[in-house]
């Protein structure tokens, strides 16, 4: 560990043993008790102005290096910081001889329902309650980033080159991701919620962590696309759908051409 300089070492030993006040920090300490003492009103600063200004007048402030202390902050600091050090050292020692002995949080004993109605009103709320954390991550990102036009400029005349669009590229890249609640999930990519998606998933799995892979994805996405839940179809027929599934064609093109051949073979049903 490098030594500190003794000057550094006197600097601190001074703030820590005997700090001296500003007098901003003073009114605004002086503030904060006014604030709680009689609550928020307009004229705390000006009262505590007035009032640090009173007593610093009134009363004379002792000079922080009379008596012994500047005395050996001066000539042993490092003896000092020793000392300082080992009281720590001990203190903590005594914390941990005294761990078992410290006022330990007893555990709030769950209620359980008294009624059918009651549990499944239970149940409910709290599925509610996680589900609306994972909202945020419904974004839709598929058809946000390849559903829209090109919009070209006098620079992008005679370009063939798409927008970027990389929401998909980890999948394209070999890697894969999680199912919800991070940015690139499947939630997010589709902007639904995950029940509607195959059971039959196949995750990869690291730990207690399920990630999921293309051939997921192309899964997902095909099960959408044919509706096969009967809900209000995520991507219905028509232009945009098109456009979509081909610039997703064209994204994957530009990683893996296999896995692009792949996507037009899993996807050829939905491409007129």
């Amino acid at each position: 560990m490098k030594r500190k300089s003794l000057t550094r070492l006197k600097s601190e030993l001074w703030n820590k043993l005997r700090p001296e006040i500003d007098s901003n920090v003073l009114v605004k300490e002086i503030k904060e008790l006014l604030q709680k003492s009689l609550g928020e009103s307009a004229r705390s600063e000006s009262v505590a102005h007035n009032l640090a200004l009173y007593l610093t007048q009134k009363y004379a402030v002792g000079h922080r290096k009379a008596g012994e202390l500047p005395r050996l902050i001066e000539h042993y600091p490092e003896d000092l910081a020793r000392f300082l050090e080992g009281i720590s050292f001990k203190e903590y020692q005594g914390l941990l001889k005294n761990l078992d002995q410290l006022p330990q949080r007893k555990k709030k004993r769950r209620v359980q329902p008294k009624t059918k109605a009651e549990a499944v009103r239970r149940r409910k709320e709290s599925r509610n309650r996680y589900e609306c954390g994972r909202r945020h991550y419904r974004e839709g990102l598929i058809i946000k980033e390849f559903g829209r036009p090109p919009q070209l400029n006098l620079v992008d005349l005679g370009s063939k080159i798409p927008p970027e669009s990389p929401c998909l590229d980890i999948l394209f890249s070999g890697g894969s991701i999680r199912m919800a609640g991070d940015w690139d999930s499947f939630e997010n990519l589709f902007g639904e919620d995950r029940h509607k998606f195959p059971k039959s998933l196949q995750p990869r799995r690291s730990g207690r962590t399920k990630a999921y892979d293309l051939n997921a994805f192309v899964e997902c996405l095909i099960h959408l696309l044919a509706n096969r839940d009967g809900h209000e179809p995520w991507l219905p027929e028509g232009p945009q759908r098109q456009l979509v599934l081909r610039r997703i064609i064209g994204r994957a093109y530009r990683f893996c051409p296999g896995n692009a051949d792949m996507l037009v073979e899993s996807l050829r049903p939905f491409l007129v």
